[in-house]
């Protein structure tokens, strides 16, 4: 089955490897270590980064940038996960 995304744009930056370019990253924490209960997942921009590499420069977003969604409305499953919690 293919994922559906927000917009184009924001499924592209999903699909890449993480080495290239600017990357939309999801990441779901362990319910033990989150502040906020109710949201399951984390939606992140980050530059290229290699697997090995830690301090990776991210952003926490809320909504898409190219579109306007509520990240948390939209992405719901663990589909979209493409990243372990210990990078961010």
């Amino acid at each position: 089955m293919q994922k559906k995304f927000c917009c184009t744009r924001l499924g592209i930056r999903h699909e890449v490897s993480r080495e290239i370019g600017m990357n939309f990253r999801v990441v779901k924490y362990d319910a033990e270590v989150r502040f906020d209960k109710t949201n399951l997942f984390r939606f992140f921009v980050t530059p290229g980064y290699m697997t090995e590499e830690r301090n990776v420069k991210h952003l926490n977003i809320k909504f898409c940038p190219f579109c306007g969604t509520n990240l948390y409305e939209f992405y719901k499953a663990d589909e979209f996960i493409n990243e372990d919690p210990g990078y961010f």
